[in-house]
Parts: C-alpha cells; sequence; structure tokens
C-alpha cells in the first residue's frame, strides 16, 4: 500500500511540473545527438575559398573543379537533413563530407602554389630569351649597316620597336602574376624576334654566322624547355 501511494505521488508530482519543462527535456532528447554541424560547413567553405585565392583556377583546375562537386554535395547533405524530422536526423555523413572536403581543399591549394611557382620560373626564363633574341637583333641592325636597302631597314627597325613594346607588356604581365599568359606571349615573341633576324640576315650576308649561333641556342632552348610544361591539377 505504501509503494503504491508513494508511486502516485511521483505522479502527481511530474504531472505538476511546468509544460515548457517537460517539452524542452523532450526535444532535448530528441535532437541532442544530431546537432547541425555549422563550424565544419564554415571551415569547408573557406578552405575552398581559400584554394580559390592561391590560383587554383588556373593552376590546378582539375584539383579545384572535383573539389567544388565534393562541397556541393556536402552542402546537399547538410541542407537535406535540416528537413528531415529530428527524430531521425543525422549530420554524420554530412560532417565526414565537409571534412574530406577541408582536407581535399588544403592539397588543392598545395598544388597550386607549387604549379603557380613553377609558371613564374617558365615565363621569366622565356622572358630572358625573348629579350636575348630582341637585343642580337639590334646588335645587328646597328653594327652591320644595310646599305642602299634604306626603306627595308626603316620596316625592321619598326618591327624591333613594336617587339620590344610587346616585351615590356610581357614584364607587366609577370608583375601582375599573369605567369600562363606571359610565358606564351613570350614565346610567341621569342619566334616574332628570330623572324627579324632573319630579314636582317637576307639583307646583311654578313651576320650570317651570327644569327646561325642565335637560332642553334633557341633551338636548344626549345627542347630544354619542353619538360617544364605545369600541369593543372
Amino acid at each position: 500500500m505504501a509503494i503504491r501511494y508513494g508511486f502516485v505521488m511521483k505522479w502527481r508530482g511530474f504531472r505538476q511540473l511546468p509544460i515548457t519543462f517537460v517539452a524542452t527535456a523532450l526535444m532535448g532528447a530528441l535532437t541532442g545527438c544530431a546537432q547541425p554541424p555549422i563550424e565544419q560547413l564554415a571551415a569547408a567553405k573557406k578552405a575552398v575559398e581559400s584554394a580559390q585565392a592561391a590560383g587554383a583556377a588556373e593552376y590546378a583546375s582539375e584539383g579545384l573543379a572535383k573539389l567544388e562537386r565534393e562541397f556541393a554535395l556536402a552542402k546537399e547533405e547538410f541542407t537535406g537533413q535540416e528537413h528531415v524530422f529530428s527524430i531521425v536526423q543525422s549530420f554524420s555523413d554530412a560532417e565526414e563530407l565537409l571534412i574530406k572536403v577541408r582536407e581535399d581543399a588544403r592539397q588543392v591549394e598545395a598544388t597550386a602554389v607549387q604549379n603557380k611557382e613553377m609558371a613564374k620560373a617558365a615565363a621569366q626564363a622565356m622572358e630572358q630569351e625573348a629579350k636575348q633574341i630582341l637585343a642580337s637583333a639590334k646588335r645587328f641592325m646597328s653594327h652591320r649597316p644595310i646599305g642602299p636597302a634604306r626603306a627595308s631597314r626603316t620596316i625592321i627597325e619598326q618591327e624591333l620597336s613594336g617587339l620590344e613594346k610587346r616585351l615590356r607588356a610581357v614584364g607587366q604581365l609577370i608583375e601582375h602574376e599573369d605567369y600562363l599568359d606571359a610565358e606564351m606571349q613570350a614565346r610567341i615573341l621569342k619566334e616574332n624576334g628570330l623572324a627579324v633576324s632573319e630579314q636582317i640576315q637576307q639583307l646583311s650576308p654578313k651576320t650570317t654566322g651570327v644569327l646561325s649561333r642565335v637560332r642553334q641556342r633557341s633551338r636548344q632552348g626549345k627542347s630544354e624547355g619542353a619538360g617544364n610544361h605545369v600541369p593543372s591539377s
């Protein structure tokens, strides 16, 4: 009888608890193990943005594309669980995906930084080669008078002036860290410089030996630079 009386009193005491307290306790029991990984989401977003800022779009494009797909999938999983009834809600898959996004983002950023440094070195080397070609062509013009072909000489001088202007533009590209475009422009400039040197050779046979050595150095530079391609991922 005493046991039954004690149980009844406890039940009455429970019924007298505020409804809000009971509701809060119940909701806590249902959702306590399914907290949204908001901090993980923010950290993953920051890691992806850091990789993008490091130049991954240009210097690790394939890795960045894969990373962005992974992040989109993680966000989709996160958002999907937000609309699930709390008693069956689980953010464990979303959290695992977000952790992987952070790890992959660090790798993509490191690859981008490495490839960017390689592209910088390649651009600077090609710029120097183009400078040497133009300097040699200018020396040929100044030390080897062309004689009666004054009109042709004027045209060549104008071409050299235009090439020097483009060379300065290559330097500006390097200053702005646009290394891929800088290397491409410097390579084209180098070929144009060799073409102008050929024109000088045709007008002044005395320069044949010197120009042959220039062309030989250029071909050697091409074979040595063939292995300096910057990967995209």
